[in-house]
């Protein structure tokens, strides 16, 4: 199992006395992530109050690296040596950041990687003219000679403790257009296609379960891998609308049939090769999308759920309900929920890019509801590159390296302890007849208050615990005053956030500050002894003016802070 770095790490085995267990022993004993031969290289533990961190390494990001920091450009002087140098580094960059596991993505709708049941990204017809963007660093590898990066990348996780999984996209959407980023299967037999052809591949056809199983068999074959992530969320649409009902049965066989592989995967390498499945944050969405992982769970045909929204991240993932939904045998499946690297309040609304407080948050909600780790999606770049926020006054600035982001995602203790920030983020990976609603955008009016619910993570004990309100324009925005309760306690109103400067006009680009993501966001200050662990009851109320519609909640919690000022009078 998923299991806190700094025991897995300082666990001591052999190959050895590994290969002699078997495989029922194997499974009995906490199913640690590591091989033996990871847990040779005895690298530097990380703290005991470090849970695991998952990163997910798209196929794009995994060649993007190689491309920005090998030392001379690729068909301009690079050779091979500097290539499998650079790919070293990919891997080595994670130690002492806090990640324990990389999920390696080799697949979008072809593999990057020379394989016999799949095209790869250079088995292109006139490949030198042809193949281009990202798909073109394989290609240029594979002119080196460098047919297969995970090769490369995964016995390089072991000797560096990081544990080593393949991660495939079981339906992915990128470049439906572009014959050379695609399967040809894709274009040449449009009746294996949901949406009379229009759709992405259909799982109600056998021709395409067999399509994926053949991938997931020869991955299994060709890697030594501690597991394998079926990544449905990239993308959630396998079956024509009218079949999701019917297509659950088939994506529980399907499951199953992969399981099979897992199992003799774990007996041919004598270690555990677990099962992870990426599906929509709820059990209820997962389950009105044709994921039926709740029973896949019960069957045993799992050893980790990954509850995921499509884009949006630091959401309210109810690590609880898919645990009480699971039963008994749910301390046996990992629950461990995914983040991207944007969030909102509301769909149509600005997103916030990732930061530090907001990582902070996720941690110390998801781990304060049971979860086992953290999923890091889209969270790929250079450890060494910076987090970019902007100043109300519209500079650009370092808030920290991508590396310290990582570490806050695992680190128990910081993330309660330090500045943090929950949002009222929305789901958006949802079942065509679901009844879930975002609750923001909403309006409050004179004698009509609105009351939302907000997940808050453990109770701080001291500090500060501030409501951030983003309303939109209105005629009288400027001078309207809201009231604020907390579990029914009175708010004490502070000065709103600057107003920015330089907001960065394209509403589509995330912002970079929470002062961007509404015209004016106000902000009011709870008594700690009203705030509750876990879920909490804010209630807005317009004091004078007149009705409002909010657009962005989120709380501030400052476990150091020292009590602000009351808001000036106008």
């Amino acid at each position: 199992m998923l299991i806190p770095h700094s025991a897995r790490l300082g666990a001591a085995d052999t190959h050895a006395s590994r290969m002699q267990r078997t495989i029922f022993c194997i499974f009995a004993a906490s199913l640690i992530s590591v091989s033996a031969a990871a847990q040779a290289a005895t690298p530097t533990a990380a703290p005991a109050a470090q849970m695991p961190v998952i990163v997910n390494m798209a196929a794009d990001a995994v060649v993007n690296f190689v491309l920005h920091k090998i030392e001379k450009p690729l068909g301009k002087g690079a050779t091979r040596e500097m290539a499998l140098a650079a790919l070293d580094k990919e891997v080595d960059q994670y130690q002492g950041t806090g990640v324990s596991h990389l999920f390696w993505n080799v697949n979008y709708q072809r593999v990057g990687y020379d394989s016999a049941v799949w095209p790869s990204y250079w088995d292109v017809p006139d490949a030198e003219n042809k193949v281009h963007s990202w798909p073109r660093t394989y290609y240029e590898l594979h002119k080196l000679g460098i047919d297969d990066v995970f090769a490369r990348l995964i016995p390089r996780c072991r000797e560096r403790g990081l544990s080593p999984w393949v991660s495939l996209r079981m339906n992915d959407h990128h470049y439906g257009n572009d014959p050379t980023a695609v399967s040809p299967l894709f274009f040449e037999h449009p009746e294996l296609r949901h949406h009379k052809g229009k759709g992405l591949f259909n799982y109600a056809r056998p021709e395409v379960r067999e399509h994926y199983l053949k991938l997931a068999a020869e991955v299994l074959q060709r890697y030594d891998v501690d597991g394998l992530e079926l990544d449905w969320i990239r993308t959630p649409s396998n079956f024509d609308d009218g079949e999701i009902e019917s297509g659950r049965a088939i994506l529980t066989g399907f499951v199953r049939e992969v399981r099979r592989l897992t199992q003799a995967a774990a007996l041919r390498l004598g270690h555990p090769v677990r099962l992870a499945v990426r599906v929509p944050a709820t059990p209820e969405f997962a389950l009105g999308k044709g994921f039926d992982a709740v029973a896949w769970a019960k069957e045993g045909l799992l050893d980790m759920v990954i509850p995921s929204d499509w884009w949006s991240g630091y959401n309210d993932t109810p690590v609880e309900a898919w645990r009480a939904q699971i039963g008994p045998g749910a301390r046996s499946v990992q629950i461990v929920p995914a983040t991207a690297s944007t969030y909102a309040c509301a769909a149509k609304g600005y997103m916030m890019c990732r930061n530090l407080a907001g990582m902070r948050g996720f941690a110390a909600a998801m781990f304060d509801r049971g979860a086992d780790g953290l999923y890091l999606f889209n969270h790929f770049e250079p450890v060494d590159a910076y987090n970019r926020l902007r100043t109300p006054e519209g500079k650009s600035t370092n808030e920290c390296t991508v590396a310290e982001l990582l570490r806050a995602a695992g680190d128990v203790a910081g993330a309660a302890s330090r500045p943090r920030i929950h949002a009222l983020a929305i789901h958006d990976c949802l079942p065509l007849k679901s009844d879930y609603r975002p609750a923001l955008p909403a309006a409050v009016a004179p004698q009509q208050p609105l009351t939302l619910k907000i997940q808050t993570g453990p109770r701080p004990e001291s500090g500060s615990y501030v409501v951030r309100v983003g309303l939109e324009k209105t005629n009288d925005l400027a001078s309207v005053r809201l009231a604020v309760r907390l579990n029914g306690q009175a708010c004490r109103a502070l000065d709103d956030l600057p107003v920015p400067a330089k907001p960065d006009p394209r509403p589509e680009q995330p912002r970079m500050n929470v002062c961007e993501v509404a015209p004016r966001v106000m902000r009011f200050e709870a008594p700690l002894p009203a705030v509750a662990r876990g879920t909490n009851t804010v209630e807005l109320s317009v004091a004078e003016g007149g009705t409002q519609t909010v657009s962005w909640l989120d709380v501030a919690i400052d476990p150091e802070a020292v009590r602000e000022s009351a808001a000036r009078k106008p």
